[in-house]
């Protein structure tokens, strides 16, 4: 009888630890499908910006843009993808990036759980004291000029493996992709727009 009472306890614990591993394999997974989602979106707003270069490269960039602030209203019956832009191409291009903008931020706000972006010139894109931030440090560099720093498109949501007591990791445990303090998302992909001009 006892043998038997043993037997089942070694059982349960065996059984919980294929189930503990069976849901960390599932978010490890999940995880994986966020940052393949982000890079697709990073690479397409990228693709985007090199196609309308002009707006792309001006100090003043409409491109230039954080979701966390909302998606921008595009102007009234302009659908780029069924309805080509009949003005001229001053503002066809002006309307595209808002367009792309609209069009974008929500695809970034329903694909990723908290998704954030930010679209800026960053000169120092990465730290090793703070890793990726939000923040855009834009330099001078090879013209003397701000607009040298390279364009990037930041990409964050809230991990599956997130920094709090009882869930997945211990209190304080540094990790890459984990949530800020206020359970906002920080940037785990960073990709280059354009590189800018280097002195």
């Amino acid at each position: 009888m006892l043998e038997a009472l043993v037997a089942i306890v070694v059982l349960a614990i065996g059984v919980l630890g294929v189930a503990n591993l069976l849901i960390k394999s599932f978010r490890f997974s999940q995880q994986a499908s966020y940052d393949t989602l982000a890079l697709q979106l990073a690479s397409d707003m990228a693709d985007r910006m090199r196609a309308n270069n002009a707006q792309m490269l001006a100090s003043n960039s409409g491109y230039f843009f954080d979701t966390s602030t909302g998606a921008p209203a595009v102007p009234t019956g302009a659908n780029f993808f069924t309805t080509p832009c009949a003005s001229g191409s001053t503002v066809c291009a002006a309307n595209m990036v808002t367009f792309d903008l609209a069009e974008w931020t929500r695809r970034v706000q329903t694909a990723l759980p908290g998704g954030r972006a930010v679209i800026c010139r960053d000169s120092s894109i990465y730290s090793n004291a703070a890793g990726y931030t939000w923040a855009c440090n834009a330099t001078a560099g090879g013209t003397g000029q701000a607009s040298d720093s390279p364009i990037v498109i930041k990409m964050g949501w809230v991990s599956r493996f997130t920094d709090k007591p009882g869930v997945d990791v211990a209190t304080g445990t540094a990790m890459p992709d984990t949530q800020a303090a206020n359970g906002s998302a920080t940037p785990q992909i960073v990709i280059v727009a354009n590189p800018g001009v280097s002195n």
